[in-house]
């Protein structure tokens, strides 16, 4: 996650942030009125009439799926999951054209069992949810699309609108909020974990629920690019998009050789003939974002490393101290198997392993010079399923001859005074 990238979003988001508000107010107001109308006593009794999508909708009141899924379509989409989602429904479906109530067979042999045991379950689901009790509502038999968006329209302040796991998956990698572990879990944990993130930050904790998914969705990361997304030719836009990260990825070591300048001289040549007019401030971005990926990718090889070693008390102890300040001239501490501390900068490409460009800071080069067992670790392809990390060592101490360094940057300080 590229911290800064976050508070300029935040910034552009608060200060719209009173229109947002008012635009989503009639949608508040059909959450607050839909759950007062549909009390514990209104759903405990309530006709299937009332419930079910396909019938003629009431003149007075709500009906509960047609109100929770198009009327509040803007507070969190459940549309697009077929009607069996919600466990009882009227309609046809592709293998028989008639209109009749359908259900789901898990809920029972008839419609009349089946939507009574629903109106169990809704129950039941509001009852873990008033609780906070995680665990019941990951086991109740209600759809996970369906109980998400429940559950945020009865305790909008508590719960999450984001219900595609992909959706959640996608904003759990661009925040560093992602384990394996994590991506595996029912979409209740990675919603659980996007609002622990929200209430520890200290602009978010200040936002509704609501207001912080459509700052999800709108203005960091946003929203997630659909499989196949083109931007019609124009690959000006696709160079500004966030890095698609895959879900499930497995790290893989490469081991590689520095060889002399020369026997690499012709593919210097051919990418220097391809080159285009260099947008600094676009590309270092752009590396940016590929490098805290890196860091997050390292960190958990790291500990990983440590625990397959037996050494799960210096698992614990890893850091990403870049998160703290760009002062400490490393990315991520972490140890040996003997204990002692190793200092990784982390670089990252999504190129393949070969030919390695990357930039680094004063303040990175004096401390790669000064400190021992430092390391850089180069990390290929990082956008693909299968990373490679090649730990390099640390090539400035002593001085590797074969590796070039050119300055880029230089800061100049002028001295003024009037005329």
């Amino acid at each position: 996650m590229n911290i800064n990238e976050l508070r300029e979003a935040q910034a552009r988001f608060q200060n719209r942030l009173e229109d947002i508000i008012k635009s989503r107010e009639e949608l508040y107001q059909i959450r607050d009125s839909f759950a007062k109308y549909f009390n514990r006593d209104k759903i405990r009794t309530m006709r299937i009439d009332d419930y079910v999508a396909g019938v003629d909708l009431p003149k007075n009141g709500y009906n509960f799926c047609y109100t929770l899924e198009r009327q509040l379509d803007g507070l969190g989409r459940i549309i697009g999951a077929t009607a069996f989602k919600f466990g009882v429904y009227y309609g046809r479906t592709k293998s028989d054209a008639n209109y009749e109530y359908r259900f789901t067979k898990k809920f029972g042999s008839t419609y009349q069992e089946a939507f009574s045991n629903v109106k169990k379950s809704i129950l039941d689901l509001l009852t873990a949810g008033g609780n906070g009790n995680i665990n019941l509502i990951v086991e109740n038999p209600l759809s996970p699309m369906f109980k998400g968006k429940i559950l945020c329209s009865y305790y909008p302040e508590r719960y999450l609108n984001v219900f595609s796991s992909d959706h959640l998956n996608y904003f759990l990698i661009q925040l560093d909020l992602d384990t394996k572990e994590l991506l595996r879990k029912d979409p209740v944990y990675k919603r659980e974990a996007l609002i622990s993130f929200k209430n520890q930050d200290v602009i978010m904790k200040k936002w509704s629920v609501d207001l912080f998914s459509h700052f999800l969705y709108t203005e960091y990361p946003g929203r997630p690019p659909k499989e196949g997304q083109s931007f019609d030719g124009n690959d000006m836009l696709s160079e500004y998009q966030m890095p698609a990260f895959p879900a499930d990825f497995d790290i893989s070591l490469v081991d590689l050789e520095i060889v002399p300048p020369e026997q690499s001289e012709m593919q210097a040549k051919k990418a220097k003939s391809k080159s285009r007019k260099k947008d600094y401030e676009k590309d270092a971005k752009k590396m940016k974002r590929l490098g805290d990926r890196g860091e997050k990718v390292v960190m958990d090889f790291e500990i990983g490393r440590l625990i397959d070693a037996g050494r799960t008390d210096l698992a614990k102890k890893v850091k990403r101290v870049s998160l703290e300040s760009d002062s400490f001239g490393y990315d991520i501490l972490s140890f040996d198997i003997d204990g002692a501390k190793r200092f990784i900068e982390v670089k990252a490409t999504s190129l393949k392993v070969g030919r390695t460009n990357f930039y680094l800071s004063v303040n990175e080069l004096y401390t790669a010079k000064e400190l021992d067992n430092y390391y850089i670790y180069m990390v290929y392809d990082i956008i693909s399923t299968n990373p490679r990390v090649w730990i390099m060592g640390n090539p400035f101490r002593p001085q590797n001859d074969d590796i070039q360094i050119k300055p880029i940057n230089f800061k100049v300080t002028i001295n003024t005074k009037r005329k």
